[in-house]
């Protein structure tokens, strides 16, 4: 496959689940990404960045962490709750939640319409 630097429109590439219940997750970027399954996914050393969408209730489950990724959340439109560590967040659009490596997070919709946000996170240690 040649290489391509662009993705366009994110929100519309193939729904994939990623054990969130109640969330869609589509990859835009990210090691190995790009395959017959995602042609418009771009790959990348360590950078990776996924579109999501949760409906009303939609969650990531139980607490967890990663012991090789620092991670973000971006948020476009709705409202997420997030507890990173032992601190609690209520984040809108244009609010940026930080996931360092090693600390238990977990996060959920807590508003009433479609939460839409970017996951953006880096691999380290490769």
């Amino acid at each position: 496959m040649e290489q391509e630097y662009c993705v366009r429109d994110g929100f519309a590439l193939p729904a994939e689940f990623h054990g969130h219940p109640g969330g869609i997750s589509r990859v835009v970027l990210g090691p190995g990404a790009r395959h017959a399954d995602r042609p418009a996914a771009l790959d990348a050393e360590s950078l990776i960045i996924h579109t999501n969408e949760y409906q009303p209730g939609g969650t990531s489950g139980e607490a967890h962490v990663h012991a090789d990724q620092e991670q973000a959340f971006y948020i476009l439109e709705g409202k997420m709750e997030v507890w990173v560590g032992e601190k609690t967040y209520l984040a809108g659009p244009g609010d940026c939640i930080f996931l360092p490596r090693h600390l238990p997070h977990r996060h959920r919709n807590a508003g009433e319409t479609p939460l839409k946000f970017l996951f953006i996170s880096a691999v380290l240690g490769r």
